[in-house]
């Protein structure tokens, strides 16, 4: 049985008005225990819509959220049981920081489902360790911490509730290359200590191929495509009319393909300079 099983589900806007917009049509797709998967898409395609309804904050209009086989929305109980046990941390996080200190921000998850202190400072120190929030900024307010030391706080505050699946939406959004690489170590770090699963919202090709085992693309309320990167970045001319891409070190390979020069497929840097660097040593041209 999956983890995580989305059923034929639907959500609209504005319905009976003139800005009526049907942002999620038909969807369905399956979440195994462990899997880190990208849902990519361009703006309005329907990606963050979607994200809301896998942890209740949106009741799908037909079809059905399922979590370890239950429904979510079958009552308001197992709605709010879903938003702790589906955690979702939303685009540019930091600007949901609020409390006094860093440790009251990610202790305020722990505290809405009623664990007791101890437990709670105990959450707050190993989410914020988890994160490389170093543990003297955890007395300091979260409005004097770097861009990057914000992004952490925000999104310790929602691994601190444990939830058996982590939803990031454009986690990476805004920071600069440096910022970008340590966010997405830290979560394969945390998915690979915690065996965690992982749901990533993103524009960024290099980001989906880096860290994900599977991506959905979606355009225009639909799932249209589903696969393993190597298996969604060949349908390079279904992407570019989407308004997609592919990532850029893969269309290097590529136009060396088109040239004669047989190489291997790659999607990220440190494959691209593997598989150009075995390609030099094996026949000496490129």
């Amino acid at each position: 049985m999956p983890l995580l099983e989305v059923q034929n589900i639907s959500f609209g806007y504005g319905h009976h008005t003139p800005f009526e917009v049907q942002a999620v049509k038909d969807i369905s797709f399956a979440i195994e225990k462990g899997e880190c998967v990208a849902v990519i898409g361009h703006t309005g395609s329907g990606k963050s819509t979607l994200m809301q309804m896998l942890n209740g904050l949106l009741k799908p209009e037909s079809g059905q959220v399922l979590l370890n086989g239950e429904n979510i929305y079958q009552n308001k109980k197992t709605a709010a049981k879903a938003r702790f046990q589906v955690g979702l941390c939303f685009q540019y996080p930091e600007y949901q920081l609020f409390a006094e200190t860093c440790a009251e921000d990610i202790a305020f998850g722990p505290k809405n489902m009623g664990l007791s202190p101890e437990e709670i400072r105990k959450r707050v120190l190993l989410a914020s360790e988890i994160v490389g929030l170093p543990a003297d900024k955890l007395d300091v307010s979260p409005f004097d911490l770097s861009g990057g030391q914000k992004r952490r706080c925000a999104i310790a505050g929602v691994i601190a509730m444990q939830p058996e699946i982590l939803i990031l939406d454009e986690p990476t959004a805004g920071l600069d290359p440096a910022g970008r690489e340590e966010i997405l170590s830290m979560i394969g770090r945390y998915r690979k200590d915690r065996g965690a699963t992982v749901l990533i919202v993103t524009h960024s090709m290099e980001t989906a191929a880096a860290i994900a085992d599977r991506i959905l693309v979606m355009n225009g309320g639909r799932l249209v495509l589903s696969g393993s990167p190597e298996e969604i970045f060949s349908e390079s001319e279904a992407l570019l009319e989407m308004g997609l891409d592919i990532p850029s070190f893969a269309r290097i390979i590529l136009a060396l393909r088109s040239r004669g020069v047989e190489l291997p497929s790659a999607y990220t840097l440190k494959d691209a300079a593997r598989v150009l660097s075995d390609g030099l040593r094996g026949g000496g041209r490129l």
